[in-house]
């Protein structure tokens, strides 16, 4: 179950090429549990309170925006529509805004508990806007006027429409006890298919009309390529037992359109948690966000940059944003673009560092390059790079300042080379 703590927002954005997290401020002394973007500036998050903040620059700053429910209230979910923003949450509620975020209305009032809504989601089949929760299935045509699609015994926590639903009509609900549901008629009728798993579903995202991904609680991570007829379990390296993850989203590679293993997808959760694939969900690795306070949402408002939204978990009257920006970055650059004769990983400088360090290294073959920083336990601390890199040499700028005094291991990795050499930071 969520806390229900009167903690500050937290909020973080990243650039993937960088993997680093620097923090900001919001203002507002609530969790938030969604966000999501019209576009890469855009975009809006709610949480705790009926709290609505909204970023106009990408989330480097936040305005409140609406709060006008009981305090004792929240919203769960947040998504961008053809019919504008809908926010969904405790007891039914259910809020629009048509001018991208800057003001809300209600669009069906508060009813009670038993009616709490958990995800929503556009379905292009009928036009409409589908909304899941404890209380079963709610559908508009004109986001006006809702009515119960069906109701079942179990929880619905999350709702996606295929991205060709248009044609196909599918979708898939996720919920308690690993429960999981698809439809191939637009939303029309629901069959229940096995998961195999039995801890709660908490988020589904289509990647194209065929693969899906699912996150959950004790660590879940799912993954279809037949619309949710069958499901695999994805493990997910280092996990603590028991800890949860509550929200997942992808974005496709630009430069691989229509090919699912080039998708990005992120996950986040309990203890500050956040996971990132470079391959469709079928692999992933860990990401330090900085925090060990719990995460709640994630929306990637392109290949390359997105947004985590959760708790900080301490008194205070000021918001908590962390965020990488593309302009300045620190990260990797290309130092020398001629064929080394070898590949060489060089020992960072400074050394001792506070809390920044570069680290060099050289490769004479294009490809995929992973540089990684682990603890002397062999935790995986800080994913530096991971992606396919030309020819040359580079510098990646470390930034440790989230992480303690100690010594650490930062390590190499390409098709042909294998290399790892200890740093030491000292505050």
């Amino acid at each position: 179950m969520r806390k229900l703590l009167t903690v500050l927002a937290l909020i973080f954005t990243v650039s993937f090429a960088n993997a680093q997290w620097a923090p900001n401020t919001t203002g507002v002394p609530y969790s938030l549990f969604a966000v999501d973007f019209y576009d890469a500036n855009t975009g809006v998050a709610v949480g705790q309170g009926g709290t609505i903040v909204r970023t106009i620059n990408g989330g480097l700053n936040w305005t409140l925006v609406y709060q006008d429910i009981p305090s004792n209230y929240w919203l769960n979910d947040v998504k961008y529509t053809p019919f504008g923003f809908f926010a969904v949450g405790k007891g039914g509620i259910i809020l629009r805004s048509i001018d991208l975020g800057a003001t809300w209305t209600v669009s069906r009032a508060l009813s009670n508990d038993l009616h709490t809504l958990r995800g929503l989601d556009f379905n292009p089949f009928d036009g409409d806007v589908h909304a899941v929760g404890y209380a079963g299935a709610y559908f508009t045509f004109d986001g006006f006027v809702w009515t119960q699609r069906f109701d079942i015994n179990k929880t619905m926590h999350s709702i996606a429409f295929a991205p060709d639903a248009a044609f196909n009509g599918r979708g898939i609900i996720v919920g308690t006890d690993g429960a999981a549901w698809r439809t191939i008629n637009g939303a029309v009728s629901w069959s229940m298919v096995a998961t195999n798993r039995y801890d709660y579903l908490n988020d589904v995202r289509f990647l194209d009309d065929d693969y899906a991904v699912v996150c959950g609680n004790n660590g879940t991570l799912l993954r279809t390529s037949n619309w949710g007829g069958t499901w695999y379990v994805v493990p997910a390296p280092g996990m603590a037992p028991g800890t949860h993850l509550r929200s997942i989203d992808a974005f496709e590679d630009p430069m691989n359109l229509g090919d699912p293993s080039f998708f990005k997808v992120t996950t986040c959760g309990d203890d500050g948690v956040i996971y990132t694939s470079n391959d469709g969900g079928d692999n992933y690795i860990v990401q330090a966000s900085g925090t060990t306070n719990h995460l709640y949402g994630v929306s990637l408002k392109g290949f390359t940059d997105g947004v985590v939204v959760g708790e900080i978990g301490s008194s205070g009257t000021n918001g908590f944003v962390v965020m990488t920006s593309s302009n300045g970055a620190v990260g990797i650059s290309q130092v020398g673009s001629e064929v080394p004769a070898k590949y060489t990983l060089s020992q960072n400088y400074p050394n001792p560092f506070n809390p920044s360090t570069k680290i060099n290294f050289s490769i004479p073959k294009s490809g995929m390059v992973q540089l990684a920083v682990y603890d002397m336990t062999g935790k995986l601390v800080a994913n530096l790079v991971n992606s396919n890199l030309n020819v040359g040499t580079y510098s990646y700028e470390f930034n440790a300042s989230n992480l303690a005094s100690g010594t650490y291991i930062y390590k190499l990795v390409t098709n042909d080379f294998v290399e790892t050499k200890k740093m030491t930071l000292v505050k």
